[in-house]
């Protein structure tokens, strides 16, 4: 599972957390958008893969994930143009696909072997040490690809939505604050009054009068308490 996790989390970086508003409107303007997507994938994999680097089969893996990911982009791209009210359905898909490839790695032979990064000691506890990149991966799914990821529920299937649903600047700082802190109430806590007093972190939305909704505010905390309580369980 070593390097499957190491490549979720590269993954989920560039899909989400780098994957900025101007970078989102040139991938649906112009080729280039996407081409820079996936070199920013490669990249971060190069760098969450670099003990491993020295290894010819990675190379070829980290440019077969590239290419692999342009084609699926520019797939998923074209059906969402051109029917719309699918866009959920189309992401789910696209994001399961794109595990699915991912764990391709499981034919590499070395797979499960934690090699050291050049360093300090403490840093090659954080990458060698698994429950740390799971932390950092459920922190990811957590905070940006869950913006996104309602973003495209309530675009599907959510009549008078606006577009930007969830992924304006304001509102996802919001909704990152709001989860973050009921995840913490969860997993530090563990105690369920601090996790029902957690639930208070959605007054931060009152000043803003377009996101004092109590849909929002459920469905976010309700995708906070499943993937706290199943990150638990995984521990």
């Amino acid at each position: 599972m070593f390097l499957f996790l190491k490549l979720v989390l590269a993954h989920l970086i560039a899909d989400f957390v780098l994957q900025f508003e101007e970078l989102y409107q040139l991938k649906v303007r112009r080729f280039m958008g996407h081409l820079l997507h996936v070199l920013i994938h490669a990249g971060v994999t190069a760098i969450l893969l670099f003990p491993y680097l020295n290894e010819p089969v990675i190379l070829l893996f980290i440019a077969f994930l590239t290419g692999e990911h342009l084609l699926q982009d520019l797939t998923k791209y074209s059906l969402t143009q051109k029917f719309p009210a699918k866009k959920f359905l189309y992401y789910i898909v696209d994001q399961i696909s794109h595990f699915a490839v991912l764990a391709l790695i499981f034919l590499v032979p070395f797979a499960n072997e934690a090699r050291a990064l050049p360093g300090s000691q403490s840093l090659n506890f954080l990458y060698r040490y698994p429950p740390i990149t799971g932390l950092f991966i459920f922190f990811v799914l957590l905070t940006f690809a869950a913006n996104y990821t309602l973003n495209s529920f309530y675009v599907s299937y959510v009549k008078g939505c606006r577009p930007f649903h969830w992924i304006t600047s304001r509102e996802m700082t919001v909704a990152i604050l709001e989860r973050t802190a009921i995840a913490a109430a969860v997993i530090l806590g563990r105690s369920p009054f601090l996790v029902a007093l957690s639930l208070a972190a959605g007054l931060i939305r009152l000043p803003f009068k377009d996101l004092r909704s109590w849909r929002d505010f459920l469905l976010s905390a309700v995708y906070s308490l499943t993937l706290s309580y199943g990150f638990l369980a995984c521990l």
